[in-house]
């Protein structure tokens, strides 16, 4: 399974920190921004997939967090952390997978997280499709066969991407957004690191603090996607 996803929503400094430390110890799961409220966390569920969403619950009122569980549990496992003594008081339990005391130990995080894990493991859709390793894009009225290996990365312009190609001078331009379109490329090869951009990993040439080089094109890195593709690097060194 692809890196696990996590959000963490809340104004409590040291609850995250602690979080942060126990999944430094994970290599299967990234933290890809810092604490939010419910508000903002509403734009990252729109443009990332988030798969594990951490709720304080000290700083969320429970009218508000019924309202917003509701409307992210579809496709994101939501984890209530907060005292013992408001976890055992709280009504919250709508669209919950699981409650973590403060202050969450290493133990109960990994226990909760490897179930976590497994439950979004056997979520997946059990057919059985032939491996690709091609994608078709579609550009003025054209559907473009284009090996995922010939993907240089990928470059978001609003409601449209610019597909950039080995041995290519122009991108292919396609119609749909890069939320949609990253979702056709395979996940272990390609990584978001910026809100606009989309890479192949296997087409980095150098990657500094603050940008990637691809070829001549400089390619910014984005805040909240740093940890992420950090991450990958460290365990590739």
């Amino acid at each position: 399974m692809h890196q696990l996803k996590c959000l963490v929503i809340g104004t409590d400094e040291i609850a995250p920190k602690i979080l942060l430390e126990h999944a430094s110890k994970i290599s299967w799961l990234s933290f890809i921004c810092k604490p939010i409220n419910a508000r903002e966390a509403t734009h990252y569920l729109q443009e990332f997939n988030i798969d594990i969403l951490f709720c304080d619950i000290a700083t969320i009122s429970n009218k508000e967090m019924e309202v917003f569980l509701a409307e992210s549990a579809k496709n994101t496992l939501i984890i209530i952390i907060g005292s013992t003594a408001a976890l055992a008081t709280t009504d919250i339990n709508s669209n919950v997978f699981s409650f973590l005391p403060k202050p969450v130990s290493f133990d109960s995080f990994f226990y909760t997280i490897c179930r976590a894990k497994e439950f979004l493991e056997s979520a997946v859709k059990k057919e059985v499709f032939p491996a690709i390793d091609f994608v078709f894009v579609k550009s003025e009225y054209k559907y473009y066969k284009v090996k995922f290996s010939d993907i240089l990365f990928c470059e978001g312009m609003k409601d449209y991407t610019q597909v950039y190609l080995t041995d290519k001078p122009k991108p292919i331009i396609t119609l749909q957004n890069l939320k949609t379109f990253v979702t056709k490329l395979p996940a272990n090869d390609f990584i978001r690191v910026h809100r606009s951009y989309v890479i192949s990993l296997g087409s980095i040439d150098v990657v500094s603090k603050n940008e990637i080089i691809i070829g001549n094109k400089f390619i910014p890195i984005g805040e909240s996607y740093r940890n992420s593709l950090f991450q990958i690097i460290h365990q590739a060194s």
